[in-house]
This record gives structure tokens, sequence and C-alpha cells, in this order.
């Protein structure tokens, strides 16, 4: 699917091959697999909502990732320019429930914005990582977050 001559959903950057096949499954129905409607795709359980934003399990987690969570706005945005203060505010607070809830000690937030082209996503609809590392004889193991 193109939206304003843009992909919204980009093999290019799947991590494994289950995975780009879900997304050319996706390119070839033509329909944003986050925007509710269409959320369909995605196996794991909404964990939380916060008025237009939900936070769930990414069902396809980075390699050496013990969390990985995505938060994602209920409505179909791209760019950056489109988030509210309400936005931020809630993205926080979904972020903030799931450090408590699985106590998390410390780990990266993330959000790539526009184009797929330029970002490395593999959806443009906004969303944001919460990823935690594995830990390994008492130290983190690095997770790689691809912008680009």
């Amino acid at each position: 699917m193109k939206r304003n001559n843009r992909k919204i959903v980009n093999p290019r950057f799947a991590r494994g091959k289950k995975y780009k096949k879900v997304l050319h499954e996706i390119e070839s129905v033509g329909v944003c697999p986050f925007c509710p409607k269409n959320f369909r795709w995605h196996t794991k359980p909404i964990l939380k909502q916060s008025d237009d934003w939900f936070i769930t399990e990414n069902f396809n987690p980075y390699k050496n990732s013990q969390y990985h969570f995505v938060i994602i706005n209920k409505k179909h945005k791209e760019r950056f320019s489109e988030l509210s203060l309400a936005d931020w505010r809630n993205m926080a607070r979904l972020a903030l429930w799931a450090i408590k809830k699985f106590k998390i000690k410390g780990g990266g937030f993330a959000l790539r914005f526009g184009d797929a082209a330029f970002t490395g996503a593999t959806v443009c609809h906004i969303h944001a990582h919460v990823i935690v590392p594995k830990v390994k004889n008492k130290e983190s193991v690095p997770v790689f977050f691809p912008i680009g």
C-alpha cells in the first residue's frame, strides 16, 4: 500500500523470512497493519491502553531483547509533526506502566517517523519501541535498533 507515494509497509527491513512473508501479504492487501480495523497480523495481546494509544509485546522482537514492547497510536500518523503533547504523555504513561509492571531496570525508548525508505521501519504508522536487553553474566547484551 502507498500513502502519498510512500509505502505503508517496507519488507526491505524485515528481520527473518517469516516476518518478510507477513509484510508481503500486508502489502498485497494494501492496508496499514497498525490501524485498528486491520490489526489482525499482530499475534500478541494488547496489554494496556491510554486514550488513543496502546502497548503490546512486539511479535518479532529484536535479537538479545528480554522485553520488546511497541506503543501504537490508534490513529494513522506517520510524521513527527503530527504528534501532540497528549500523544507524548500517553506514550510516556504506557512506557512507565511497562517499566513498573515488568520491573525494568533499564532499556531504550525509540521512535522512528516518516518515510520508511529513510527510517529502517517496516511499518510507517508511528509507533514507539521500549526495548530491554537480556542480561548474561551480570552484563547486558547489546540490542541493535537500526535507523536508516
